[in-house]
């Protein structure tokens, strides 16, 4: 899947998403990377950090992952370009990364597949060195809080495009169905409890096949009373509370941690905690206090390293 306004080539391009929307690609036309350009960094592994505490009160220190700072060096315009328009693409680069902004970064590789980093921050401040030049060089960093990568594709209108979806249908269908426990006792098991007799009723479980835990976009389409999700697996459960119209939709975005009903920010109405994909089977299940939605739907993008 092509991501919009980037050419694949022999080498890596970085796109550059500003959390307003704007877009910028390094790598590429007006910003050429250095030849020595170190495209994207992997994640460094250190053993230094006290993680957790023992039952018996001693510190244990854990592995815990840290992203390196990305250095991203090149040059900006060429030797054919007028002096006014490398200046023109200078202001360019030094407005584009402004502080108090996070970035996504898209590294589109030569066979025009993707992966992404999330929740970049500015640790160097953007600078054109030599400005009198016919093709000065130019220099910015940033530092990630997320240290993932992921998979990532769009459609022809930039627009993400989630790797994974599947729809979780209400357990609480009609039909005399319900949560039936048997001699196993309350316990969340394979045996211990099953869904009968409803129409749409039951966990789905999801399986995710990832390097890391997927915050998935949980969408409901109105009418719906107080729509609840939950993960039976990781003992998880997020609550919408309130009444989703017919015409409405509430998009919750788990790694935003960001609820939106029609465009409005409705962040407020959620209780719960927020809800996660462990790597592996996750047993999903979608409740209602009322209302006419069979369905909500899940999507996310897988972790790749």
């Amino acid at each position: 899947m092509a991501v919009k306004g980037v050419t694949s080539k022999c080498w890596i391009v970085a796109l550059f998403v500003r959390d307003d929307g704007e877009r910028l690609v390094l790598g590429d036309g007006a910003y050429e990377f250095n030849q020595s350009q170190q495209h994207f960094a992997a994640n460094d592994l250190t053993n230094d950090v006290v993680e957790i505490q023992g039952n018996d009160g001693v510190l244990l220190a854990g592995q815990v992952r840290r992203s390196a700072t990305q250095n991203f060096d090149g040059y900006v315009g060429d030797f054919t370009q007028s002096a006014a328009k490398t200046e023109d693409y200078r202001q360019e680069f030094i407005g584009f990364f402004a502080k108090n902004h996070f970035y996504t970064v898209i590294y589109v590789l030569p066979d025009g597949s993707a992966i992404k980093r999330q929740r970049g921050f500015l640790v160097d401040a953007p600078e054109v060195q030599e400005i009198r030049q016919s093709s000065p060089e130019y220099h910015v960093a940033l530092a990630f809080e997320d240290v993932n990568y992921y998979d990532y594709q769009e459609d022809t209108s930039g627009n993400e495009i989630y790797s994974g979806s599947v729809e979780v249908g209400k357990a609480t269908g009609g039909g005399g169905g319900g949560l039936v426990w048997d001699s196993l006792g309350v316990v969340w098991d394979n045996f211990g409890a099953v869904w009968e007799g409803g129409q749409s009723g039951g966990p789905v479980t999801v399986t995710i096949d990832a390097a890391g835990d997927s915050y998935p976009i949980w969408t409901v389409k109105g009418t719906s009373v107080n729509p609840s999700l939950e993960n039976v697996t990781t003992n998880t459960r997020i609550e919408y509370n309130g009444t989703i119209a017919e015409g409405q939709t509430l998009v919750v975005d788990m790694y935003k941690r960001q609820a939106k009903l029609n465009g409005l920010d409705v962040t407020g109405n959620l209780t719960g905690d927020y809800v996660l994909l462990r790597p592996g089977d996750n047993r999903m299940i979608f409740l209602e206090d009322g209302g006419t939605t069979e369905t909500s739907k899940l999507e996310w993008n897988t972790v790749v390293g």
